[in-house]
């Protein structure tokens, strides 16, 4: 593939962080789960490869909710020594008790004595797929994303990926570290994707029973940046178990027993296992005002605008405005021009410049001339045409106006598409909001659209104008949501004042 501008590069970065994603996923996964622990140093000359194969169960509260085939395999590509990684992750929950199942399949070759790999990964849930092939090479991704019967082009730099022995690419250090010893190496936070120091510290030695067999290991806390993760490697470094930040545990089993089916009424709902149940005042839907008292995590960190803002004492205080004052037209309320053209813009996954993306938000707002109003129509026809469908997938915006089904995330997606093609200035925002069916506050998306005003709008949940039982955590686009991840299993809220 050509060379692209710096123009495009920066157009299409939300789809390389995406794609990146995918493969880190599996090489993370792999590196973590397979292999024999990440080394703290550079060894002085390449070893081959070995062939191995683990079978692991992914389970959520104990429940055991899907499984993991990781096979590694020597071998040649164009006269080069390297050896492919295999990865087949599937999953099987409930959402809100309707069932959904996610496969993520794909591989990754890379070479032993350079830095270059070349992968193909592939994630589908129902009938949504996202595709992704490509290389990187001197620091540089490139490769292509194919959704919504589109083949659309991406880049990123990833720095100092494939060098070295992985160093970069593992949470989870070699078995050279004995209870009380500690150790600093480099690595990638998992959540801005950049290189970061990682601190590992072996705190005990344990037995854990592998089928039926009392397996001597050792417990190693391992922290980079905002990520936690506790793993349990055997005596030549394979790691056991590991429990993640966001209350996902890997665990090795036997073949036969990973592979026995879980049974769909056995899988656990997983909103339920992410929800936030609060303290103090019970929320309501359609509260226009909400003070809330968060712990867990800084209350700083959170994101805040013209509707979420620092109340006095720390507490967190969203306003929803009324609809009649939600939105200023005013030409004294304008947007500078970076932040409008990031408002505006089209990526790898929010398509706003594909012909039929633009032919239906035209057919949507017609002689529309306001802003506000244009989002308004938008708004009313994406919670009016989408199937609320739990789909465990990448989101696309054409993959879901041709499906025309999917959660929260595929309808701020496509509005998002559809806003950004009427000329409608939108962000997309991700974090918390009071749900009925959970009784308790559960994980969210929602778009954000400008016109003299940042104002939240919910097509998910057909209000022109979101309520304040939403909580934001992240802003941005899809790739600036990696952060969301922080909060899982850590944010506490106390309800102070509802109306």
């Amino acid at each position: 593939m050509g060379a692209i501008s710096p123009e495009v590069r920066r157009r299409l970065i939300g789809g390389a962080i995406v794609l990146f994603w995918l493969v880190m996923l599996g090489v993370l996964l792999h590196r973590e789960m397979g292999g024999r622990g990440v080394l703290l140093r550079r060894p002085a000359v390449s070893t081959p490869p070995r062939a191995g194969e683990s079978w692991l169960g992914v389970l959520v509260g104990g429940q055991r909710i899907g499984t993991l085939h990781l096979l590694t395999q020597p071998g040649e590509r164009d006269g080069s020594p390297g050896a492919t990684m295999r990865l087949d992750l599937r999953l099987r929950v409930r959402v809100l008790d309707t069932p959904a199942e996610l496969r993520l399949a794909g591989s990754i070759w890379r070479a032993q004595a350079a830095p270059f790999a070349a992968f193909e990964v592939r994630a589908s849930s129902g009938g949504h797929t996202v595709q992704a092939e490509g290389t990187v090479e001197k620091g540089l991704l490139s490769g292509v994303l194919h959704s919504g019967g589109e083949t659309i082009p991406v880049q990123a730099r990833v720095g100092r990926l494939l060098e070295g022995d992985d160093a970069l690419l593992g949470l989870v250090p070699g078995a050279g570290l004995a209870p009380g010893q500690d150790a600093t190496f480099e690595s990638l936070d998992p959540f801005t994707l950049q290189p970061a120091p990682a601190h590992a510290r072996c705190v005990r030695e344990e037995r854990l029973w592998v089928g039926g067999e009392a397996v001597p290991t050792r417990v190693v806390e391992v922290t980079v940046g905002k990520a936690s993760v506790t793993a349990w490697l055997d005596p030549g470094g394979a790691v056991v178990q590991a429990e993640t930040p966001f209350g996902l545990t890997l665990r090795r089993f036997g073949r036969e027993e990973v592979l026995a089916p879980p049974g769909s009424s056995d899988a656990p709902d997983l909103l339920a296992a992410l929800r936030v149940a609060p303290a103090g005042r019970r929320p309501q839907r359609g509260a226009h005002r909400m003070v809330a008292r968060i712990t867990g995590v800084p209350v700083a960190d959170l994101p805040t605008d013209d509707t979420q803002t620092l109340a006095s004492g720390g507490s967190l205080l969203v306003v929803s405005p009324p609809l009649r004052r939600a939105a200023s037209t005013s030409s004294a309320h304008t947007l500078p021009p970076g932040d409008l053209t990031s408002a505006l813009g089209c990526n790898a996954l929010v398509q706003c410049d594909n012909a039929a993306i633009k032919a239906q938000a035209a057919r949507i707002v017609g002689a529309e001339r306001d802003v506000w109003a244009r989002a308004l129509l938008i708004n009313t026809w994406v919670h009016a045409n989408l199937e609320k469908k739990a789909v465990l997938s990448v989101p696309s915006a054409l993959d879901v106006l041709a499906s025309r089904e999917g959660d929260c995330t595929e309808h701020t997606v496509l509005f998002t598409a559809l806003a950004r093609a009427a000329s409608v200035p939108t962000r997309m925002a991700a974090g918390l909001v009071w749900s009925e069916e959970l009784q308790a506050f559960g994980y969210h998306a929602w778009p954000e659209v400008f016109a003299g005003r940042w104002t939240w709008t919910d097509p998910t949940l057909g209000q022109p104008i979101a309520d304040a039982t939403h909580v934001k955590l992240a802003t941005g686009g899809i790739e600036d949501w990696r952060g969301l991840v922080a909060f899982l299993g850590r944010i506490r809220i106390e309800v102070v004042e509802i109306e």
